[in-house]
């Protein structure tokens, strides 16, 4: 069975206001319920690594449990989130990730620009249907709270796309890395459209997925957003699956501990595809 690409099925997405989940895989296990929600579901959905989590898993490994799933018609694609080691980013894409997001944002914004701007000529050279991401904002975290002095300007938004032609965008719009049940987020949905309309053909992306009312996150959707990084939420439902197995179960066999796991992140997984997918007036 052959699957549209990554940028049919973003395409796709964006025309109908809604939103592809990509899910961050801390270990195997989280990969594992992802794979059982979408041969239950056949939704489509993106899984990524960040550079420790590539460290740990090795990205591989991962790629080869990917293309298996593929072959079998599972719309699962392949990503590198936060990326910053060019080699490795091109080292990926020639074996078969679906996109990559370079993140610049540390550095000051020409030289932002310019490695960037070389990295998609670089990618492109490597695997023409390949999708990069790039970041010129350091999105704000939990920990340091928001900054809207770092929130995306429009006008340099339409200049970094056009100078350096990448597909997909990460925004900064008052979303967080991380989760503050105390200090909700609060998306300036405003400047969200500014930034839609200044890039109408590249596809915008929120990090920070799971820290985000679902009311706002709807609204996200309906002003652009057609990519959503989902990363702390499993982490949390993973941890207390754990904890909880560990208290109530006496066994050394290290799977009955995961299982509930794997489920547990099963259910969340599946109130992501399902709310993304459901926006389309």
């Amino acid at each position: 069975m052959t699957l549209p690409t990554l940028k049919q099925t973003l395409t796709d997405y964006r025309s109908r206001h809604i939103a592809l989940p990509a899910f961050n895989i801390d270990c195997f296990a989280t990969y594992q319920a992802v794979e059982a929600v979408i041969s239950q579901t056949n939704l489509p959905c993106i899984v990524q690594l960040s550079a420790g989590q590539d460290q740990f898993i090795q990205a591989e490994r991962l790629l080869m449990l990917v293309k298996k799933a593929q072959i079998d018609g599972l719309p699962i694609y392949t990503n590198i989130d936060h990326g910053q080691n060019i080699s490795r980013l091109e080292q990926l894409v020639s074996l078969g990730f679906d996109m990559v997001h370079f993140d610049g944002s540390h550095f000051g914004h020409q030289e932002n620009l310019s490695i960037s701007q070389l990295l998609v000529q670089k990618i492109r050279q490597v695997s023409p249907h390949a999708l990069i991401e790039v970041e010129f904002n350091q999105i704000n975290s939990v920990q340091k709270g928001t900054d809207s002095s770092r929130f995306t300007d429009p006008k340099q938004a339409k200049e970094f796309i056009q100078k350096t032609k990448a597909d997909l965008l990460a925004v900064s719009v008052g979303n967080l890395h991380g989760v503050d049940v105390k200090h909700p987020e609060n998306i300036n949905t405003d400047l969200l459209v500014q930034i839609q309309k200044s890039v109408p053909h590249t596809f915008l992306v929120m990090h920070g997925g799971s820290g985000i009312d679902p009311n706002q996150l709807n609204t996200a959707i309906a002003s652009g957003i057609v990519k959503i990084n989902i990363n702390t939420d499993l982490r949390l439902v993973f941890r207390q699956s754990l904890k909880d197995s560990l208290a109530s179960t006496n066994s050394l066999k290290a799977y009955q501990y995961f299982k509930p796991a794997i489920e547990d992140i099963s259910q969340i997984i599946t109130k992501k595809l399902s709310s993304f997918s459901s926006q389309a007036p």
